[in-house]
C-alpha cells in the first residue's frame, strides 16, 4: 500500500478518483473505509464452503464478533456472491485447503526495483542496499507450481475508470 501511494506522489499527472462505495449508501453510521474494513472482514472470517449462503454466514460471524451489526449491514452481498460465482472465485474454491488468508509476508527488494515499481528515480549510491517490505495478502492460494495473490478493492468504479484504477493499485500488487 506505501509503495502504491509513493507511486502516486510520484506521478504528478495521477489525479487518483476516489468515490463512495455503492455498498457504504445502505448504511450511513459508516465511512467508505470503515465499509472496506469490514468487507476484508468478512472475506478473511467466513467460510469458503458457504459461499451459497453468505447471509448466514455474515449472521453467524456476527455472533461470533467478528463483525458488529453496523458492519453486517453495510456488507454487498451480492457483489460477495457474484465474485465468489465468478471463474476466479470457483477456482479458489476448489482450492480451498491451499487458501490462505490475511498472509504476512516479508520481500527483500533493491532499490532499483523499488524504483521500477513507484516510477521513480534509482539512487546509484545505494545499489548494493535493499529494502525490506512488509506487508499482508488479503487472500493467496498456495499451489505447487504457481501462486495466486488476490488483493480484494471495494471500490466502486466505472467501467470507463477501470484502466486508471490499474494503474492506481499496480506498484501495490
Amino acid at each position: 500500500t506505501e509503495l502504491r501511494r509513493t507511486a502516486e506522489e510520484l506521478d504528478e499527472e495521477a489525479e487518483p478518483v476516489f468515490t463512495r462505495p455503492k455498498f457504504a449508501a445502505k448504511n450511513r453510521k459508516l465511512s467508505a473505509a470503515e465499509s472496506g474494513t469490514a468487507h476484508h472482514k468478512f472475506l478473511q472470517h467466513f467460510a469458503l464452503e458457504k459461499t451459497g449462503g453468505l447471509a448466514a454466514e455474515a449472521e453467524r460471524l456476527v455472533r461470533e464478533n467478528y463483525l458488529s451489526a453496523d458492519e453486517r449491514a453495510v456488507l454487498d452481498l451480492d457483489a460477495l456472491a457474484a465474485f465468489w460465482d465468478s471463474d476466479l472465485g470457483e477456482k479458489i474454491r476448489v482450492n480451498a485447503e491451499k487458501v490462505r488468508r490475511e498472509l504476512p509476508f516479508t520481500a527483500r527488494f533493491s532499490p532499483a526495483e523499488i524504483a521500477e515499481i513507484t516510477g521513480g528515480k534509482t539512487d546509484t549510491t545505494l545499489a548494493d542496499e535493499f529494502v525490506v517490505v512488509q506487508g499482508v495478502a488479503d487472500l493467496v492460494v498456495l499451489l505447487p507450481q504457481e501462486i495466486w495473490l488476490v488483493d480484494f478493492k471495494t471500490d466502486d468504479v466505472r467501467a470507463d475508470e477501470l484502466p486508471e484504477k490499474i494503474e492506481i493499485y499496480k506498484p501495490q500488487l
